[in-house]
């Protein structure tokens, strides 16, 4: 499985990656009942507007409109006979019957014309009317008074009125009946709309209290992390804001589990997620009630105590979490012992706000992961262990750049022969604030802030640079051997080490890249295909820190590598005998069945260097019993004097001595 599918796994599986297909369901079913009387509701309105619209056309506009030709007709007729008695002007006529005339195309209007289709007589009649007052006007234009043409006018339109009476009474009681049917209609499409409105309501409330749950639900886990349960870090800042607020004392401890990278790594992610919700509950369980829990980042777990400043307290809550974590996980067979790694800080002993608190608890855990310590309590000078090496990041490029770097070389001899085989580079900075700075402590500083890659490079020129004048004094069979960062193993760095090579003309076996074992305990497809293209390429590799990378057997027997380098500290005390002897012999032992050379370091005393003899023929010593780092232009005279070291413990002490 890759890496990403574990990924996406874990999200699935945490609270913030699933959502109940319960919720999603109902969540899907209210929505399609709020579509459903929404629907319903918008189908009732329109139905209660088109009865309305014809309640409007039956009731009102019909009926008024009918009564107005029935009033203006009368008028109409009563004009005319005033007229013919003399009684009022042509020009009053004339107005009274284009008011006439105006009735009749309301009622044959496309508007009412549906309403009036139901009843052929009513449209009938309305359209004679119309014929007969169109017809007349020629007659009403030329209508004088005294004129017998009157009695014509009274003879076309007079019958007309009894049936337009009886039409404009049954209309009425036609609305009587239409009123009642209507009204039963209305109550009916009211109850509906009623019904409807309120399920609408009622879902909308339902979906809006599940939508708020969902919100509550979300917004509490904000506050917690998904994987173990734990107050996230918004809550612990929730939680201490106030505290610190208040001036109550208090102690921030931070935990983590002890190489708990690698046991992802070894284990994937499903197990070490298991493993972290172990370690997170019993935590937990072992809370007092002043004692408050909450995760810290990807793996760290944070206990903040209130009213805990003296180191006794301290002292007794630590050990009551390692006892707590001391029993046995077993986790899909696999059995683990939970060790911690612990920083502690007090508050406002140490710092007085929240950011410097957790950032000095980080410096602590750092501090106890680095030296491998049961815990570290926070103390001044570790700011001003950090300030320097700030400064000395910020300064290092420049140094880089103006040439106040220089390497040094330090002998790698063979325990046989006593013949130099190589050099391994160290860096050399004696800086203007700091004095001479250590090569290892170098080393720790260029991988805190990121600056392996530009370091190795520098140091890879200045040493392939030197190599080639040693070849061409004479010593074509030395080989450089530099530490190579984790940063810079990847893909194409077979090309960028065969291109300064070829740059100074140098063969590839002339140069040893150390390798260290935790890299190797990834045993990811790129670091295997990495080392082939460099060995394929001629680049010699040593794997350093064997004993104690965590590497697998089957990984070390993979490995293309020439020389298993093992750390100094594996070379203490083994000038008596004893257990680190043993230990030394072990290693040896492992060496020869994995079919590679080892390379000791930290020779310093001849004692050592006997307790060595006889247990390898093939294996390289360094230390500064054998040789100190040299500069370059030391590195030829020190080779004419030590062409062939005597590395029998009396003989070479006779060398140290005359030197």
């Amino acid at each position: 499985m890759s890496i990403k599918e574990r990924l996406n796994r874990r999200l699935e599986q945490s609270q913030y990656g699933s959502v109940h297909p319960l919720k999603i369901t109902t969540a899907v079913m209210l929505l399609l009942t709020m579509l459903l009387f929404g629907t319903g509701a918008t189908h009732t309105l329109v139905k209660i507007r088109e009865h309305n619209t014809l309640l409007e056309q039956r009731t009102y506009e019909v009926p008024w409109s009918l009564m107005q030709l029935q009033l203006e007709m009368g008028r109409f007729l009563d004009t005319v006979r005033l007229l013919h008695a003399g009684g009022i002007r042509h020009d009053e006529l004339l107005l009274r019957y284009d008011i006439l005339w105006s009735r009749t195309p309301v009622l044959l209007s496309s508007q009412l014309k549906d309403t009036l289709s139901e009843r052929p007589d009513l449209w009938r009649l309305i359209q004679q009317i119309e014929a007969r007052v169109r017809g007349l006007e020629p007659l009403v234009q030329r209508l004088e008074p005294g004129s017998p043409a009157y009695q014509q006018i009274l003879a076309e339109l007079s019958p007309y009125q009894e049936p337009l009476s009886r039409t404009v009474t049954a209309t009425m009681h036609n609305n009587v009946l239409f009123y009642a049917e209507y009204d039963q209609a209305y109550r009916l499409l009211g109850k509906r709309l009623y019904v409807q409105i309120v399920g609408l309501f009622i879902t909308a409330g339902i979906l809006l209290l599940l939508l708020l749950r969902e919100l509550l639900r979300y917004r509490i886990q904000q506050f917690r992390d998904p994987l173990t349960g734990l107050p996230n870090r918004y809550a612990l800042q929730r939680r201490l804001i106030p505290v610190i607020e208040r001036g109550t004392p208090f102690s921030l401890t931070v935990l983590e589990l002890k190489e708990f990278t690698r046991l992802h790594h070894r284990f994937g992610f499903e197990i070490a997620d298991r493993l972290l919700q172990a370690f997170s509950q019993r935590l937990q369980q072992s809370l007092l009630q002043h004692e408050f829990i909450a995760q810290f980042g990807g793996e760290g777990i944070v206990v903040v105590a209130e009213g805990v400043v003296e180191l006794e307290e301290v002292r007794a809550q630590l050990s009551r979490f390692r006892q707590v974590l001391a029993p046995k996980e077993s986790i899909d067979a696999h059995d683990f012992y939970m060790e911690p790694v612990i920083g502690l800080v007090l508050y406002p002993v140490d710092a007085d706000n929240l950011v410097d608190l957790l950032a000095r608890g980080e410096l602590a855990l750092e501090l106890c992961k680095r030296d491998r310590l049961p815990y570290v309590i926070f103390d001044p000078s570790l700011l001003k262990e950090m300030s320097r090496k700030q400064r000395l990041a910020s300064d290092l490029p420049a140094a880089l750049e103006s040439g106040s770097l220089s390497v040094r070389f330090q002998p790698l001899v063979s325990l046989q022969s006593g013949s130099c085989h190589g050099l391994q580079a160290l860096l050399h900075w004696r800086h203007p604030g700091f004095g001479v700075i250590s090569a290892a402590e170098l080393m720790r500083v260029t991988e805190q802030f990121q600056l392996s890659e530009r370091v190795f490079r520098w140091l890879l020129h200045a040493s392939c640079r030197q190599l080639k004048g040693w070849h061409e004094y004479g010593e074509r069979q030395l080989f450089v051997s530099l530490n190579l960062p984790a940063s810079l193993f990847r893909p194409g760095l077979d090309e960028e080490v065969a291109g300064v090579l070829r740059e100074y003309g140098l063969r590839p076996d002339v140069l040893v890249l150390d390798i260290g074992e935790p890299l190797a305990a990834k045993e990811s497809y790129d670091f295997f295909a990495i080392m082939s293209s460099l060995q394929r390429n001629g680049v010699r590799m040593a794997l350093s820190d064997f004993g104690n990378g965590g590497a697998a057997w089957g990984t070390l027997l993979r490995l293309p590598v020439n020389w298993l380098k093992l750390d100094a500290t594996f070379c203490n005390g083994i000038e008596q005998q004893g257990a680190a002897r043993e230990q030394l012999a072990t290693l040896f032992a492992l060496g020869r069945i994995l079919q590679r050379p080892l390379i000791c370091c930290g020779i310093d005393s001849h004692g050592q260097l006997a307790a060595l003899a006889g247990m390898d023929k093939d294996a390289l010593v360094q230390g500064d019993y054998i040789g100190r780092p040299l500069s370059d232009l030391d590195v030829p005279a020190w080779l004419n004097k030590n062409r062939q070291l005597p590395l029998s413990p009396e003989g070479r002490e006779d060398v140290m001595t005359s030197a």
